[in-house]
């Protein structure tokens, strides 16, 4: 079986799996809940305009920052968003540990870091 193969057939089994189809369904359910909706598009809404602002150069006040933690906290509150939120980290998870095992066998130690020196964001201190 050649490495594409093997590559297609994992695939296939990542998309068969429980994390994966429990993050749809998950996703699914949230965008269902008008509710749901409106506080991702709030929270979205003001995190891009507070984002252009610090594209200026010009710092968030405090509370401005207050306002965007509170619009993420009523967010993370909603239990549609938060279900699948969690689903996403799962499935994250999953994906994870599969790039280590492949960076394991292949020889690259996890989390990508493994030039030796600073220049890496590990102060040449790989794990």
């Amino acid at each position: 079986m050649s490495i594409i193969e093997k590559a297609r057939e994992l695939g296939n089994s990542l998309s068969e799996s429980k994390e994966l189809n429990t993050m749809r369904e998950s996703e699914k359910m949230m965008m269902e809940n008008q509710e749901a909706r409106d506080s991702i598009a709030q929270f979205d809404e003001k995190q891009r305009a507070y984002q252009a602002i610090q594209a200026q150069g010009v710092e968030l006040t405090e509370k401005q920052i207050k306002e965007l933690e509170d619009l993420e906290f009523k967010m993370l509150n909603n239990p549609y968003v938060y279900n699948f939120f969690k689903a996403q980290q799962e499935f994250q998870a999953i994906l994870e540990s599969i790039n280590n095992i492949i960076g394991e066998a292949i020889g690259v130690k996890s989390q990508g870091c493994g030039c030796g020196d600073a220049s890496c964001g590990c102060d040449g201190e790989c794990s």
